[in-house]
């Protein structure tokens, strides 16, 4: 089975992902990675010069794991990687977010549906 991505706030096409356990892997370990660099940036100790830099490298670390995420997963060409990297950086998250939830069948679309029903 696949589930399909609409790709035009990134300024990219509809892609199609099929929903294998490598790519299931890919968004649980995107998952985690998301959630420990989150929590390195909540933690900052703003009195702390150490603790800044380590958030400062997890802000930087964050921004390349979506776009780790997303190369493999979505098979992205170089070109169709710089589209996102130059898009607003919420748009890619809203994007990722998407993939992972369709990959691993919390598509909030289907769910806004069964509820009106």
């Amino acid at each position: 089975m696949s589930v399909k991505v609409n790709g035009k706030k990134l300024h990219l096409t509809t892609f199609e992902v099929s929903t294998t356990g490598a790519n299931i892997r890919k968004c649980l370990v995107a998952q985690r990675d998301f959630a420990k660099v989150n929590q390195t940036i909540s933690n900052v100790d703003l009195e702390n010069d150490e603790s800044i830099i380590n958030s400062l490298d997890a802000q930087i670390q964050l921004i390349d794991t979506y776009t780790d995420f997303l190369k493999p997963i979505l098979k992205l060409s170089n070109d169709q990687v710089k589209k996102v990297e130059e898009s607003d950086f919420s748009d890619v998250v809203d994007f990722a977010n998407e993939v992972i939830e369709k990959v691993l069948g919390f598509d909030s679309d289907k769910s806004k549906e069964s509820e009106s029903k």
